[in-house]
């Protein structure tokens, strides 16, 4: 709760009000859109701590790692020392080697001169002296061979031993030889790894510094987001006076127009009842105003003036009066209002009459009009020609399909002015007065059809008349 209560307070809901060419904008500044900038600086702050320690780590690292190589350069050193002093040793036990064959060979020489020199004593004839002291030199010599042979005994003994030592110095050497390499390939990775370090080092500061300047931006950005929020806020406070002023200042304003559009809605209701038809039906869809959207629930706003509401409620209810305006005025001038000729009276009424030709009781669809020959036949509304030409007992006929399922024919006419598919205006001279097809004499039958259903003329040509008469007082309304 205590947390809830300082967020709360240190972001708070704001809002802007922007004027461009007389329209308002709302900006607004939501407490998750504060909050977000507050964390988004918070997490820069974040990740400019961890890419500083991350960076200290690595450089420790990177530290022990060169301390490492050092470590095994002075065993490497260790190692070659060792190895040149084993080979040292092996080239003295050689030279002590090829001494001691030397030696043997000696013997092995004095050896054979003995065996000689004792073959021919016991060849040769002598003297007991002699042979005694013969005797006494084979036996010296024969002691001289028995130590020599003990001592040639020592000899391959030793020889034995130094070829062992020697097995196992040149093992060792070969041991020293891989031990040197695969030292020298660990050395080798080992300075790559402090090269890629190395690198990875300059481009951790890189991204240190892009870091720092980046949060400096950002530090700066909010300061000038806080500074133009001071700004945006005077200003608000000085639109909502204006508001306040303009709205009290229009508010008898807009109530007057919509007044008079109310009344000038009302009049033109009427012109359309004097027809015979009901407004609702004619407007149709039209009377449904557009509206759609997701739901949103409101929430009260304690900042939103009265005032302001009131004259938002006021506005939205002039221009749904003035839409309903628009919509019936639109209508109005799409309505055959109209006389078809300017010059001319009614010599057959709408409905049952007395068949002119048979002398029975008969259905008149529309209303005969006589008047001047070569009278101008004209369009009594916009809309667009369906049929021009003869039409049996019709005569030379013109229909006109005005839209919302208005249609008028024309018939009888000594002359077609228009082609099918044209499109006319209101007034355009669609024929001239005659008397062709079932005809008495020199007329215009005038019809008026709704969604294919027979509609007295004269209802819509009093309701012109009155029309006429009425448009200027809801224009002049209208421009109040």
């Amino acid at each position: 709760m205590k947390l809830k209560a300082v967020v709360n307070k240190l972001f708070t809901d704001r809002q802007v009000i922007i004027s461009t060419r007389g329209q308002l904008k709302y900006l607004r500044l939501s407490v998750a859109a504060q909050a977000m900038g507050f964390a988004a600086a918070v997490g820069f702050g974040s990740m400019f701590a961890y890419l500083m320690v991350s960076g200290a780590l690595q450089y420790r690292e990177v530290t022990q790692q060169q301390a490492a190589l050092l470590s095994l350069q002075s065993d490497f050193s260790a190692v070659s020392a060792d190895f040149e002093l084993a080979q040292a040793k092996i080239a003295a036990t050689q030279a002590e080697l090829d001494q001691q064959y030397m030696r043997l060979e000696d013997i092995l020489a004095d050896r054979h001169v003995v065996e000689k020199a004792l073959e021919f004593a016991s060849a040769s004839p002598g003297d007991a002296m002699e042979k005694k002291s013969l005797e006494d030199r084979i036996r010296v010599l024969g002691e001289s061979l028995h130590s020599t042979n003990e001592r040639r005994e020592q000899l391959e003994l030793e020889i034995m031993q130094i070829n062992k030592v020697l097995f196992q110095t040149a093992r060792a050497r070969d041991e020293a030889d891989t031990d040197r390499q695969k030292t020298e390939q660990r050395l080798s990775s080992l300075r790559g790894l402090v090269n890629l370090y190395a690198s990875t080092k300059d481009e951790i500061y890189k991204q240190l510094e892009e870091t720092r300047a980046e949060f400096a931006n950002l530090k700066q950005e909010f300061n000038n987001r806080l500074h133009s929020e001071d700004q945006l806020s005077n200003e608000v406070g000085a639109l909502r006076s204006r508001l306040t002023k303009m709205s009290m200042e229009n508010k008898d304003l807009i109530a007057r127009i919509h007044d008079r559009t109310n009344e000038s809605v009302m009049a033109l209701r009427e012109i359309i009842v004097l027809t015979g038809l009901d407004p609702e039906k004619l407007l149709g869809a039209e009377a449904d105003i557009g509206l759609g959207g997701p739901f949103l629930a409101v929430t009260p706003s304690a900042n939103l003036l009265d005032t302001e509401q009131d004259y938002y409620a006021q506005t939205q209810k002039m221009e749904a009066s003035l839409a309903r305006w628009e919509s019936l005025q639109t209508l109005l001038n799409q309505l055959p209002l109209a006389r078809p000729v300017d010059v001319g009276y009614i010599t057959s009424s709408f409905g049952k009459r007395r068949d002119p030709m048979s002398k029975r009781t008969a259905f008149h669809s529309g209303v005969d009009i006589a008047g001047p020959k070569n009278s101008k036949v004209l369009a009594t509304a916009p809309g667009v020609v369906t049929f021009a030409g003869r039409n049996g007992a019709y005569g030379n006929m013109v229909t006109i399909d005005h839209g919302r399922g208005f249609q008028t024919r024309y018939a009888h006419m000594k002359k077609v002015l228009v082609k099918n598919g044209q499109k006319i205006e209101y007034r355009t001279e669609i024929g001239v007065m005659g008397s062709t097809g079932r005809s008495t004499g020199r007329h215009v039958h005038y019809e008026i059809m709704y969604e294919g259903e027979h509609q007295d003329p004269v209802n819509f040509i009093k309701a012109g008349r009155y029309a006429f008469k009425a448009t200027p007082k809801v224009e002049k309304a209208a421009n109040e």
